[in-house]
């Protein structure tokens, strides 16, 4: 995971800077490591993401809704996500942001409520084309305690 992160991360950097658009619709998908212990033995995981961001000048705000699960059969679990982003653009196809949102996991059928915070970078690749690294805390009822870290692509209308 963390060799793919580190080509997606590095391709981002070196592909020609296609001025992205941070604003408008957007939806995703992702995949990622998710443990309780932040270096503990991780699942993985993927996700849908859809979301909306408006453009304030220097500062990008939206809302995001996300679906998170786990390929493994044999454990249970899934989180569903309602939060918000605030971020910077630091080049022109380039964006650093942090995110918090209400979160809802259901690990075996017992179902926790939390908070979920995170931060991330998201990069144009195309005009509409974005890929994005992002890690996650999340700390809800029950001294439940989720750390993620997922790569993303996504489309951007």
């Amino acid at each position: 995971m963390k060799k793919l992160a580190l080509a997606l991360v590095a391709l981002a950097v070196t592909t020609p800077a296609a001025a992205q658009d941070f604003a408008g619709p957007r939806v995703g998908v992702e995949l990622g490591l998710a443990d309780e212990n932040f270096l503990g033995d991780a699942e993985t995981t993927w996700g849908i993401n859809a979301g909306y961001d408006v453009d304030l000048g220097n500062l990008i705000v939206g809302a995001t809704v996300a679906y998170t699960d786990v390929f493994d059969d044999e454990f249970d679990f899934r989180e569903l996500n309602v939060g918000g982003r605030v971020g910077a653009p630091v080049a022109a196809n380039a964006l650093l942001y942090g995110t918090l949102g209400y979160s809802d996991i259901n690990v075996s059928n017992i179902s926790v409520d939390g908070v979920r915070v995170g931060v991330g970078a998201e990069f144009g690749m195309t005009e509409n084309v974005f890929v994005n690294l992002e890690t996650r805390y999340g700390n809800y009822e029950q001294d439940i305690e989720l750390y993620q870290t997922v790569i993303g692509l996504g489309y951007r209308f």
